[in-house]
């Protein structure tokens, strides 16, 4: 899920306007001076400690809506409210620093704020904390291990093919598992016979226990697959893996992060 710049001005909009009661009497003001009043309501509102006023007023940097946009600024006041404790201030923080797009990608920061959403029970944290450990970089030690626990704790189609194919292609041995990769696998196509992910993760389940003549036909089952859906970016890769296999050697990789 990208991180996209009209989600700051929605939510921008909904709270300048939701932000201070306008009552029965009052006299009518020029909206350019209703909005500056409004504005400076939420900026001593935050200067007093309000998280949810803080957290607006970082959006409202970030955006440039209303304010003059200053990125520094905005994250200071998101983080602000993150260290008190506010879940979307966390992970705006999280998914700025994960992404990249808006502020340099900082996986670190990333993985500090994503570690304090998934304690509160966040999926969406989970699943990117399996990509960061499944990467690693930036300050980030790569770790297969949690990679797996964390997609685990998802626990949906997809991440639980991520989990299939780290335990059949990760790097390091101690975190490999061909038996319990191919049980997944065989498990996820029960539900999705032709999906080509779920064969792409079967084949290198097989190679992995040096199955290769399996390997080999269920990915030529995966490419085929592969060439009825309207994606069809992964073909060079799933070829290339076919012809890994066909010189009976597992597949490695660091899976790449999203977006990246």
């Amino acid at each position: 899920m990208k991180f996209r710049p009209w989600i700051l001005n929605t939510v921008v909009v909904f709270f300048i306007t939701a932000s201070t009661a306008v009552q029965a009497f009052s006299i009518p003001q020029p909206k350019g001076a209703e909005e500056a009043s409004r504005v400076a309501h939420i900026q001593l509102k935050a200067a007093q400690g309000d998280f949810d006023a803080q957290y607006l007023l970082g959006l409202m940097y970030l955006s440039g809506r209303y304010v003059e946009q200053d990125q520094d600024t905005g994250m200071g006041w998101i983080t602000a409210a993150a260290q008190q404790g506010h879940a979307k201030a966390q992970q705006t923080i999280a998914d700025l620093a994960f992404e990249g797009s808006i502020v340099s990608r900082d996986l670190s920061t990333a993985k500090q704020w994503y570690t304090a959403l998934s304690k509160q029970g966040n999926k969406w944290a989970d699943f990117r904390l399996g990509f960061i450990y499944a990467s690693g970089g930036e300050g980030v030690e790569r770790n297969c291990g949690k990679a797996v626990e964390q997609f685990k704790l998802v626990g949906d189609e997809v991440s639980l093919g991520n989990v299939a194919w780290i335990l059949a292609t990760c790097p390091e041995a101690k975190y490999r598992d061909g038996d319990q990769a191919l049980a997944l696998s065989l498990s996820l196509l029960e539900a999705n016979g032709k999906d080509p992910t779920n064969l792409d993760n079967l084949a290198a389940a097989y190679a992995e226990l040096g199955n290769f003549d399996a390997a080999i036909t269920t990915q030529q089952k995966a490419i085929e697959a592969l060439t009825v859906t309207s994606d069809k970016s992964k073909t060079g890769e799933f070829m290339q893996r076919l012809e890994i296999y066909q010189n009976s050697e597992p597949y490695r990789e660091v899976v790449p992060l999203i977006g990246k």
